[in-house]
C-alpha cells in the first residue's frame, strides 16, 4: 500500500465521520424543538421558520461552494463546513430569538454546501476506480446519523440532561475529526489518477458540457425528485388515495428508508464489481418507472407498501450520487463545479415538490403518482443520453 493510499483511507474515514455530523445538524432542530421553542420564546411555527434558514443557505452557497473548491482545493472547504457545524452547535446555545437562530440555520446550509463541494470531488480523486461505492456509503453514513440522534434525544430527555450537552459533544467530535484529518495528504484537485497512482488520460473525444454536462444538471433535479415526492407524500396519498389509516400510512417511510439503506450496499457493490456508475443511472430511473407505473395503474394499500420499498431501493438508494461520478469522470477538472450545480439542482427539486404535488393531491393522488412516473421518465431519457455520449467520449477500458 502506497503512502498515498494510507492518506486517502484516513481523509475517506474523516470525510464519512463528517456526514454523521451533518444528517444530526439538518435535523436537530426539530428534534430539539420542544428546549429551543422555550429558549427561543417561539412556537412550532417559529421553529419551522428557523429550520428553513438551512435550505436557503444551502442552495445559496452550493454553486459559489463548487466553483471556489476547483480553484482553492478540497480541503479548505470540508474545513469550512466543519467549522459551520461547530458555529452552530455551540452558536444556538446563545441564541435568544428565532432570527438569531435562522442566521444561524443559514450557517448550517452553507455547511451542508462547502462540506459537499469539499467531500464529493474528493472521494472520486482518492479512488478513481471506485469512486460510485465510495460516493454511494455516504448515503448510509447519513442514515446512520438520523438513526442515532432520536436515541441520544430520547436519552437527555428520559435523564432531564441539559440538551447543550450533546451540542457541545457534538462540536468535540468535529473539533477532533479536524485534528486528525489535518496531517493527511490530499490527491491533486484536478487529476484523474488509475489505481497504482499514475496519471491516465481516458478520453477518446472531448465531452460537451452543454449536452452531456447539461443533461446530468437535469438528472439532479430528476433523480432527486422521484424520491422526494415519495419521500415526503407518500402517507398523505396512501391515506387519501385508498384509505389507509393515519399510523399504517406513516409507517410506509420506514418501509422505504430500509429500503434506501439496504439499497446503498447493493449498489455499491454493484458499482465496484459489476457495473460503471453509468449504466446505473440509466437502470435505477428505469426500474423506479417500471416501480410508479405499476402504483399509478394499481392503487392499492399492498402497492403503496411495494411502491414505498422499490422506490426507496431504486431510487433513493444513491442514483444522485453516482450522476455526480458521471460528472466528475466527464469533467474531472471541474469536480467542485459539478457538484455544486447538481446539489443546487438537487435543493431546487426539494423546494419545487412541496409547492406542486400537495396541490395534484387535493385534486386527485393519481395525478402526484402520475407527475412522479413522468419525471422518472426522463431520468432515463437523460441517463441513457448521457451513456451514449459517455461511451463516445471515454475508453471504457481506463476507467
Amino acid at each position: 500500500m502506497t503512502n498515498q493510499q494510507v492518506h486517502s483511507y484516513g481523509i475517506v474515514g474523516s470525510i464519512y465521520a463528517n456526514y454523521i455530523m451533518q444528517s444530526i445538524a439538518l435535523i436537530i432542530i426539530m428534534q430539539f424543538s420542544t428546549d429551543l421553542s422555550k429558549q427561543l420564546n417561539t412556537d412550532i411555527i417559529g421553529i419551522g421558520y428557523v429550520a428553513s434558514g438551512i435550505g436557503i443557505g444551502k442552495i445559496l452557497l452550493m454553486f459559489v461552494g463548487g466553483i471556489l473548491s476547483d480553484k482553492f482545493g478540497r480541503k479548505p472547504f470540508i474545513y469550512i463546513g466543519m467549522l459551520c457545524y461547530i458555529t452552530f452547535f455551540l452558536g444556538i446555545l446563545q441564541c435568544t430569538n428565532i432570527h438569531q437562530a435562522f442566521f444561524l440555520a443559514m450557517i448550517v446550509g452553507a455547511g451542508n454546501s462547502f462540506l459537499d463541494t469539499g467531500s464529493m470531488p474528493t472521494l472520486t480523486e482518492c479512488f478513481p476506480h471506485s469512486a460510485g461505492s465510495a460516493s454511494i456509503l455516504i448515503k448510509a453514513f447519513i442514515s446512520f446519523g438520523s438513526l442515532i440522534l432520536p436515541f441520544i434525544v430520547t436519552f437527555i430527555d428520559g435523564n432531564q440532561i441539559w440538551y447543550g450537552w450533546a451540542m457541545i459533544s457534538f462540536s468535540l467530535f468535529l473539533l477532533i475529526n479536524g485534528i486528525l484529518l489535518a496531517p493527511k495528504k490530499f490527491p491533486a484537485k484536478n487529476s484523474v489518477m488509475t489505481s497504482d497512482g499514475g496519471e491516465v488520460d481516458y478520453f477518446i473525444s472531448k465531452p460537451k458540457f452543454g449536452f452531456e454536462g447539461v443533461l446530468l444538471l437535469l438528472m439532479g433535479f430528476t433523480t432527486t425528485a422521484t424520491f422526494a415526492v415519495i419521500l415526503q407524500w407518500l402517507p398523505e396519498i396512501a391515506h387519501q388515495g385508498v384509505g389507509m389509516a393515519q399510523d399504517p400510512s406513516k409507517q410506509l417511510i420506514s418501509y422505504y428508508s430500509i429500503a434506501s439503506i439496504l439499497s446503498v450496499f447493493f449498489t455499491s457493490y454493484i458499482v465496484k464489481k459489476l457495473l460503471q456508475p453509468v449504466y446505473c443511472i440509466v437502470i435505477l430511473p428505469l426500474l423506479s418507472a417500471l416501480f410508479l407505473l405499476l402504483f399509478f395503474l394499481f392503487l392499492t394499500p399492498t402497492m403503496c407498501v411495494i411502491a414505498a420499498i422499490g422506490i426507496g431501493f431504486t431510487a433513493a438508494g444513491g442514483v444522485l450520487q453516482l450522476t455526480l461520478v458521471v460528472m466528475q469522470q466527464l469533467f474531472p477538472k471541474r469536480k467542485g463545479l459539478a457538484v455544486g450545480s447538481v446539489y443546487t439542482l438537487s435543493g431546487i427539486a426539494y423546494i419545487l415538490v412541496p409547492s406542486i404535488i400537495p396541490k395534484l393531491t387535493i385534486i386527485n393522488v393519481s395525478y402526484a403518482i402520475l407527475v412522479d412516473l413522468v419525471i422518472a421518465i426522463c431520468s432515463v431519457i437523460f441517463g441513457a443520453l448521457v451513456c451514449y455520449r459517455f461511451t463516445k467520449v471515454i475508453d471504457m477500458k481506463k476507467i
